[in-house]
């Protein structure tokens, strides 16, 4: 009989805010395999618990219990969203129903990721039912969940005391692994890094020449923090004869103003696409360009373009480092002239030696094809050590 998995996400498809939902359903359907995986995630209904199955996997969708969902926030003011944090942390109905749906399930492995939405109680609830508890770090919520420095610092104790239960903590970098362990969280975890599963389909370039002049690409929400101002205004004032098109996939708050101050300009800002025509557009770029001004927990989008041949300029931030193929490719946050000077070395190859970038892009892309057997390897012991073998 397959041991049983309850993996745990803020949210789940079709409910997809952005790469730790589209990595949770890879790990999840991959990991069904060898299995008996359920899903429990958050739904902006505050009604009853729902269930459905995705591509053979059990999904419960819990309550959002709160004044208001992630999916559907409305632009809440300071006050509510203090609020939120709280019900998030403390929250009876939400705690019942979590209760009951391990006790249902008998999970061996409670394996969570993103919780807002859910709540770190689950990590105890967890402990109470006899599970092995692991915790993938995807983002940087369970301690700077808020522009609010005293709050953060609220939950950032609260979640710390939480985290006692957790017996495995994973990052998806060694950045972020780092950044949680020096916060004195997950005390009494054994650690481990696994980087993102990435297995999208390679879709053939229409050319594998390089353009003259380029076409380079943003994908991403359009968020300061994302770095899209900086790339708009690096790439829209190099010369015509460099850059002929500037691809811009993706929405965000800032969206409005992006079109109307660089709209015109070569900027072809395409909104947001499903996932297989992002893929397509990745594989036209002669460049992908990954901006971020903040330290990116992983950088999905850089191997994802990478999946499809396209070289990849990323900032020197978070995550980045550790999985672009050459250091060479690397920038400063925030510094136009480098970014121009990136652009235009790789403007000035020959095409041969393009191809030859195309193709080492590709490769190194099946390094992480795989990465799903690490979790596997991980669950094999830990049921092992469960059923005392």
């Amino acid at each position: 009989m397959k041991k049983k998995v309850l993996i745990v996400n803020s949210f789940y498809f079709p409910d997809v805010v952005g790469g730790a939902e589209i990595s949770t359903q890879v790990l999840a359907e991959k990991l069904n395999e060898n299995f008996d995986v359920s899903i429990l995630t958050s739904t902006d209904d505050n009604g009853h618990v729902k269930t459905d199955i995705v591509n053979g996997i059990n999904v419960y969708r819990i309550p959002n219990f709160n004044i208001y969902s992630d999916l559907n926030k409305n632009n809440p003011n300071s006050f509510e969203k203090i609020y939120w944090h709280y019900k998030n942390l403390f929250n009876k109905k939400k705690k019942t129903e979590i209760q009951n749906i391990i006790r249902k399930i008998k999970p061996d492995i409670i394996h969570t990721q993103n919780l807002n939405g859910i709540g770190t109680e689950i990590w105890k609830i967890g402990k109470l039912n006899d599970a092995t508890i692991i915790h993938t770090l995807r983002d940087y919520q369970l301690k700077n969940p808020t522009k609010i420095s005293l709050i953060n610092q609220i939950i950032s104790f609260v979640n710390r005391r939480r985290s006692k239960d957790v017996d495995w903590i994973v990052g998806i970098s060694k950045y972020i692994l780092n950044e949680f362990i020096q916060s004195k969280f997950f005390k009494k975890a054994s650690d481990k890094v696994i980087y993102n599963t990435i297995n999208n389909k390679t879709i053939e370039r229409t050319n594998s020449d390089m353009s003259k002049p380029l076409k380079v690409g943003y994908i991403g929400r359009l968020e300061l923090e994302k770095g899209i101002e900086f790339f708009l205004e690096s790439t829209s004032n190099m010369s015509n004869d460099i850059i002929g098109q500037i691809v811009v996939v993706g929405t965000g708050s800032i969206e409005k103003e992006l079109v109307e101050k660089y709209k015109g300009n070569h900027v072809d800002f395409r909104g947001k696409l499903d996932f297989e025509s992002t893929q397509e557009v990745m594989s036209q770029l002669d460049i992908i360009v990954v901006p971020s001004l903040w330290p990116e927990p992983f950088g999905r989008v850089v191997i994802e373009a990478y999946r499809q041949g396209t070289p990849v300029i990323g900032t020197n931030k978070g995550g980045i480092p550790e999985i672009i193929i050459n250091s060479e490719m690397l920038i400063e946050a925030n510094d136009q002239a480098d970014l121009q000077k990136k652009i235009t070395k790789i403007y000035e190859l020959n095409q041969n030696d393009y191809r030859e970038l195309r193709r080492d892009c590709l490769n190194y892309s099946k390094e992480f094809t795989n990465t799903h057997e690490e979790y596997k390897a991980l669950y094999k012991v830990l049921t092992r050590e469960i059923s005392g073998n």
